[in-house]
């Protein structure tokens, strides 16, 4: 049988690591036994604070990956020395800084200036542009049936609209995050108005929208109501192949007890409560410092920020949190099978409520009681739905310590089985069927064209 072709255009991909990532590595990895044939378009020399090249190793051999070099991005890591291909030591939040010398302090200057005033939507602009040419040419020469663009960064989609000013291949456009109402978009005056009208473009040309939360679906079709009936959720989810074998877990007598996080944590997803809230339970004495581990995996600062590096000192917590640096990822799922709880720690903007961290499904499918730092909303409501943790405002510390103890206390709780919906696989069946849905809908509509003009 003859399969159908997509094409998946996503700026981030191995040796890229993160969890944003995983989407298309997945829809990659599992589209082929759906009936799709995949080819991949990507960026080269990429900027990343969280190379993974074990992930190379995923992606299956019939799937064509095309790497069109991102200009920016090769020239960040030239000046960083952060590029992908590089190895990250185990532990190591940056590497030491010396003093930068002064060509990189104005270029840095320039980069900061263009970052808000030329490249428009975001630093991956001029890549999209490149990527969109490069995707025209791969639908005409490979015979494209349908393209498909994930975001962020958002101007992955401005490839879909060059491709598609040119074919009318079927093009689905994929938010895992909103554009101009996202809780990191702080634009105004012009550059909010350019890039809300490129918004409306991509809306209004994609064959059909995906998110992958029932909030950002709402948010969507109240926007946009003419285009309700075309906006689809698919959800992030769990490759269950990721994980190694669960160890048996029996807490020894005097084994600390474990929090693991994996992520990466900014000034909008701050440690400081937990810190703080750590902190409490040593000084009033409830915890004792042998007792209590907290595991980073991740980024706890990002190169050349050291607040919560510093946090950890001021507050003399160096021997309970341990920084583990960015971790392999399958290592990285050994620590989080290995702990006691997972850490979930959520933005604190009120816009957060909307957002279902895609590393939650991860804790689920892991079975550790969560720990969820969060404000009120869809992930919160996840949690409870699966009886899979405590969650506690992510900025009082008085709570989250009170939600620690009682974790502490009584670790185990009783939860749902594992739903199998989060499965990648079947999330990749589920992008299967839009696919197909959007190109039936595509041929139907040019048949009855025919048929008018022929009448």
């Amino acid at each position: 049988m003859n399969r159908r072709h997509a094409l998946i255009v996503c700026h981030d991909f191995p040796p890229v690591g993160g969890i944003g990532v995983q989407r298309p590595l997945k829809f990659a990895k599992y589209l082929g036994e759906f009936g799709w044939k995949v080819t991949v378009l990507t960026a080269d020399h990429v900027y990343s604070a969280t190379p993974d090249p074990s992930l190379l190793d995923e992606i299956p051999a019939d799937v064509h990956v095309v790497r069109v070099t991102d200009p920016v991005s090769k020239q960040l890591a030239r000046w960083s020395g952060r590029m992908v291909e590089q190895n990250v030591p185990k532990g190591a939040q940056a590497p030491a800084k010396n003093r930068r010398p002064l060509w990189k302090s104005i270029a840095w200057r320039v980069w900061k200036w263009a970052q808000s005033n030329a490249l428009i939507p975001d630093e991956s602009a001029l890549w999209a542009l490149r990527a969109g040419l490069v995707a025209r040419r791969l639908i005409r020469q490979r015979g494209i049936d349908c393209m498909y663009t994930t975001s962020g960064p958002q101007s992955t989609h401005l490839a879909g609209l060059l491709a598609t000013a040119f074919t009318r291949t079927p093009w689905i456009a994929d938010f895992r995050d909103p554009w101009t109402d996202n809780l990191h978009f702080h634009h105004r005056g012009w550059r909010a108005s350019v890039e809300r009208r490129l918004e409306r473009m991509v809306f209004s040309r994609a064959s059909a929208i995906v998110a992958v939360t029932d909030g950002f679906w709402r948010l969507f079709a109240t926007k946009y109501p003419h285009r309700a009936l075309d906006i689809h959720v698919i959800r992030n989810g769990v490759d269950e192949a990721d994980f190694p074998p669960a160890p048996a877990h029996r807490r020894a007598a005097r084994k600390p007890f474990t929090f693991f996080y994996g992520g990466i944590l900014y000034p909008g997803r701050s440690a400081d409560a937990l810190f703080q809230a750590v902190h409490r339970l040593l000084e009033s004495g409830q915890v004792s410092p042998d007792a209590i581990r907290l595991q980073f995996a991740g980024v706890l600062d990002y190169p050349g920020h050291h607040h919560h590096a510093s946090l950890i000192r001021q507050l003399g917590l160096e021997g309970v949190i341990e920084p583990l640096g960015y971790l392999p990822r399958r290592e990285a799922l050994a620590r989080l099978l290995a702990a006691d709880a997972a850490l979930l720690i959520g933005d604190q903007s009120e816009q957060a409520k909307d957002y279902v961290p895609g590393k939650l499904y991860e804790y689920l499918y892991a079975g550790r009681p969560i720990l969820a730092l969060l404000r009120e909303g869809e992930a919160a409501d996840l949690i409870r739905r699966e009886r899979a943790g405590i969650i506690a405002p992510p900025d009082d510390p008085a709570a989250i310590s009170h939600a620690m103890l009682q974790l502490m206390t009584h670790p185990e709780a009783e939860r749902r089985p594992w739903n199998p919906a989060y499965s990648r696989r079947a999330q990749a069946q589920q992008l299967a069927r839009l696919m197909d849905e959007v190109l039936s809908a595509r041929a139907a509509a040019s048949t009855a064209w025919s048929m008018s003009w022929d009448s």
